[in-house]
Formats: C-alpha cells, structure tokens, sequence
C-alpha cells in the first residue's frame, strides 16, 4: 500500500508536470507578436515622418514662394499620394488595422495643418494709408492684414460737409506687399465724388468697410480744394530816364503784369494756393473804354500755366503758380531790372494815354471741378507830375487808385 501509494503519487506529479508544460508556450508567442507589431508601427510612423510630413512642409514652403494661393492643391495632391505610396509599400493593410488608421489620421492632419497655419500668421486687417493717385486723379486707399490673400467686397460712402457725395461698393484682392507687409487697396476716382473745395471747413468724410471690418476718416482737405475762389491783377511800373518825351527826366517804359488765382482767405484779403485747381486766366487793360493790352487766354492745369507767347511778345507761354504760392509773372516781350521782371512796353498796347487805366482779371473754373467765374479789377492812374518852374512835366508816375 506504502510503495503503491508512493509510486501513484509520482506517477500523478509526473503527468501534471507534463500536463503543465505546453502552457508555457502560447505566452512568449503572444510577446513576440506583440514586438512584431511595436516594430510595425515604428516602420510605419517612420514612413509618415519621412514619406509625408518633410515632403508636404516642402512643398507647402517652395509652393507658396512659386505658386502662391495654388500651392495648397500642390501640397494636398502630394499628401494624397504619399499616403497611397506608404500603404500600398506596407502590403496593404486592412482599412480597421492600426497602420492603415495612422496613416489616415496622418493625411487628415497634415491637411488641416493649413487652415491652422492661415489662421495662426494671418494679421487682423486694418486701414493703412490714403493717398492721392495724381497722375490718374483718384484716391488710393490701402486695406492690410499681414499673411492675408482673398477677394472682398468693400463698400465705400463719401459725404462732403454731411450731404451724400458718393456710394459704392468695390472689389478689394489683399494681393500685394510692401516694407509693411501685405495689402490691396481700392482707387475711387476724384471727379466721381468731387462736390467743391473742403478748404476752409467743409470736409470729406469717407466710411469704409470690408469683411466685418468698419473704418471712418476725413480725407485730406488739400487733395479735395480744386474750386477757384479767388483772383488778383497788378501792373507794376517800369520807368527809364531815357529817351524822355520833352524834358523829362523819368518817363513810364511799361508795366510789368502779375496774377494771384487760388482759395480767397477768410479775411478776403489773402489768396492760398491750389495745387490741384484747373482753371482759366483772362487778363485786359483798357483805357477811356479802349482795349490797351489783350493778354492771351492763360490755361492753368496742376500748377503749370500755359499761353500763347505771340513769338516772344509776351514772354516765354508757361509759367508755375499754386505750387508754392498763388503768385504768378505773366511774361512780356522785355525784361526791366528795376521790377526785376519782364514788362509790356508802353510803345506796343494799342491805345495809350495820361488818364485812368482799368485793369481786370477773369478766371473761370475748369469742369468737372466747376464751372464757376471769379473776377477781380483794379485801376491806375498815368499821369504826369513835377512841374517844374517854366510850366513843363519833369517825371511820370503810375500810382494804383480806388477807381476811376
């Protein structure tokens, strides 16, 4: 009983120990499986970084420099077939296994990637500078946003001294750069909304909005005073102490024609410049209701006066007047040290007399600006004077007067 109990005992150990055996072998089975699939996925992320991520950052950089807005279509296609390379170069695995799931989420975040970026370097879009376009006559406004692109619709109202001047709506491409970064901009022209001077207190107010975005601002006064208001005439003496009709010792030569045209002052003593003002200058002097001088028609276009010269009779033709001032010279056929400045000889108006001299000046506005006419008169007296004991004129004088 004592050896069989004893040999049953072992007998039965030894079958539990064989029977324990084979359990050992699924468990490093399941760990080498499980290091398979770590290596697997390692391969796999490797394939995304090398295969997807550094190709599509290529070409989203290179593109944007070469194709600009396009090179999003470049990088998705490149994503596209990337992820199609890596998984067919993996042998295809099915839709719900973890390599075919990374890569997927890959591709959807690598694609979304540039919505996060547009969103992250796009600036806020803000009003930049408004200027004035002078060779095509129109305002210029800039609208920037930094990292910005895209078309907008921009709605543009002008009131001029709060009556409705203008009101549009405009296409607005952030398409362009400068030192300060990226911008488009909107040109309205001048003559669209130009409703008379903002000078001296009538200003144009220009509202402005794109995308959600609402700006207001005055424009610049001196762009928008285009209106001639103001006009003024002189006829400054030359005199000669030669060839003197009798025994004379000083004698009138000729005058010396000068205008004033721009903005009439407050005080209607002062005349400003006008820079931008086009207009007509008309000048005559008559005597006894005679015509004594006709000037020619002077044309006034941005600062640059024009004029029939008459072969040299009345000076050069052109001149300058509202850039620096509202000043101007009209030329004549000689120049005269003593008035520093060239005079019409008394010898060549067409009537001549001592007595009183009307001397009126005419400018007319130039549309589309206005149509408007200002004038102005002033009047001398050309007499002689210093009698000297014997009865006999030694001088003469040329003194301006209220009237005639």
């Amino acid at each position: 009983m004592t050896s069989g109990g004893l040999l049953q005992k072992a007998a039965e150990q030894q079958t539990g120990e064989s029977n324990l055996a084979p359990s050992s072998t699924p468990s490093r089975e399941r760990g080498s499986l499980g290091s398979d699939q770590t290596q697997s996925l390692a391969r796999v992320f490797g394939l995304i970084a090398g295969g997807m991520i550094i190709p599509f950052f290529i070409v989203m950089w290179f593109g944007g420099v070469f194709l600009g807005e396009n090179a999003g279509y470049l990088s998705a296609a490149v994503l596209l077939l990337s992820a199609g390379f890596i998984w067919l170069f993996i042998g295809r695995p099915a839709p719900a296994s973890s390599s075919t799931i990374a890569i997927g989420i890959s591709f959807l975040l690598l694609l979304s990637s540039n919505f996060a970026i547009a969103i992250l370097f796009t600036g806020e879009m803000s009003l930049g500078e408004i200027d004035l376009d002078e060779d095509d006559d129109m305002i210029v406004v800039k609208i920037r946003q930094n990292g910005g692109s895209g078309s907008y619709d921009a709605s543009v109202s002008i009131t001029h001294g709060g009556a409705n001047a203008y009101s549009s709506t405009m296409d607005l491409t952030i398409d362009r750069e400068d030192g300060q970064g990226d911008y488009g901009w909107i040109k309205i022209p001048v003559s669209e909304f130009y409703n008379g001077n903002a000078l001296p207190s009538t200003d144009y107010v220009m509202s402005l909005e794109v995308d959600g975005n609402s700006w207001t601002r005055t424009l610049d006064a001196n762009h928008l005073t285009r209106t001639l208001t103001g006009v003024d005439v002189s006829a400054a003496p030359s005199f000669s102490t030669q060839d003197c009709d009798g025994a004379k010792d000083q004698c009138l030569r000729g005058v010396a024609l000068g205008v004033a045209a721009g903005l009439l002052g407050s005080s209607q003593e002062y005349i400003a410049p006008m820079p931008l003002a086009d207009f007509n200058l008309k000048v005559t002097m008559t005597y006894e209701g005679s015509v004594a001088i006709d000037y020619p028609s002077v044309g006034v276009e941005h600062t640059v006066a024009t004029w029939d010269s008459s072969g040299g009779a009345y000076g050069s033709g052109n001149a300058n007047i509202g850039l620096d001032a509202a000043t101007m010279k009209l030329g004549g056929s000689t120049e005269a040290s003593d008035v520093n400045s060239q005079i019409i000889l008394k010898e060549d108006w067409e009537d001549v007399g001592y007595g009183c001299y009307e001397l009126e000046i005419e400018g007319t506005n130039m549309l589309p600006w206005s149509d408007a006419t200002v004038d102005q008169t002033v009047y001398y007296v050309y007499e002689e004077t210093n009698r000297d004991d014997s009865g006999q004129y030694t001088s003469e004088s040329w003194v301006e007067v209220n009237s005639c």
